[in-house]
């Protein structure tokens, strides 16, 4: 019967790496997922600080404006005393001052705006560029996950022996599917609604991505090692745990700001991405619930 055994066991295995080839993207989905929002949070503190920047150089040119506009006579009274003081001082200062640019200051004030210009300019563009790279990376990796899914479960409808039920080889597929999914969803409604990255935000896809790292993990170990992927798959469902806790407080949180139809909207746009954030956990923990059921039947 070795050799009905050796004819099997190669489909056997096909599952298991499918289904850690698919953990995989999701984990680089939620990394660049991860970096997207950073650069996003980044970018919003670029351009405050470069408003700021911008403020101040503006301020520097009208006081270089009220200075040129001073009394004159203050100034032609000052010149007379320096003359009767020290003519030949005087006579000195004078030529000096006439050699000196009287457009030095407007081209060093000039230059400074068109300095900080260029450079927020160059700040910007680079945040953007680098913003499009990473969303391009969540869609890459959702699309990666699709298929891999698609190829899976053509395997299992081309496949009699299975190494898990098939029942949950497609139930763990689909909740992996799923996280992907969401996160994709995420960036989607992220570039639609002009949402800028809060600290909530930032720390639900922190546990995301800590949680994926977790189903992985435990996909990598369920073969050989059985009772350590139930372990990952616990620490999953804890890490999705914390997302939810962050996701109430989120959530408290935007009703805690002042009234107003712009608060309104801000409230609306703001649940729309939490509640993507929060699928994808439920998601993650649905992946974990499914890898604890498979150990219990193999052990």
């Amino acid at each position: 019967m070795s050799w009905l055994t050796n004819f099997f066991k190669p489909r056997q295995d096909q599952f298991t790496k499918l289904l850690i080839e698919q953990a995989a993207c999701v984990v680089k989905g939620l990394d660049a997922l991860n970096a997207y929002v950073t650069i996003s949070n980044t970018k919003t503190g670029e351009a405050k600080a470069s408003d700021a920047k911008a403020a101040d150089l503006k301020s520097a040119g009208v006081k270089s404006s009220d200075a040129k506009g001073a009394d004159p006579k203050a100034g032609g009274a000052k010149a007379g005393d320096a003359k009767v003081a020290d003519p030949k001082a005087g006579s000195v200062k004078s030529g000096d001052a006439k050699a000196a640019d009287p457009g030095a200051a407007d081209l060093k004030v000039g230059d400074a705006k068109a300095g900080g210009s260029a450079s927020s300019s160059a700040i910007v563009v680079d945040f953007r560029t680098n913003s499009a790279r990473a969303a391009d990376a969540v869609r890459q990796c959702e699309e990666d996950a699709d298929e891999i899914r698609r190829i899976l479960i053509s395997e299992l409808n081309r496949t009699f022996v299975t190494p898990f039920d098939r029942e949950d080889i497609s139930a763990l597929s689909r909740a992996i599917d799923d996280i992907m999914d969401y996160a994709w969803s995420t960036v989607q409604e992220m570039e639609m609604l002009h949402v800028t990255p809060t600290p909530h935000l930032l720390r639900m896809v922190s546990l995301l991505r800590e949680a994926a790292g977790e189903v992985h993990l435990a996909m990598l170990r369920i073969k050989d090692h059985p009772s350590v992927a139930a372990e990952h798959a616990q620490r999953a469902k804890a890490l999705e745990n914390r997302v939810e806790h962050v996701y109430r407080e989120a959530i408290a949180d935007l009703f805690d700001g002042p009234a107003g139809p712009k608060r309104v909207i801000v409230i609306l746009k703001m649940r729309e991405i939490y509640r993507h954030l929060s699928n994808a956990a439920d998601r993650g923990d649905a992946a974990a619930n499914i890898i604890t059921d498979i150990v219990v039947k193999m052990t």
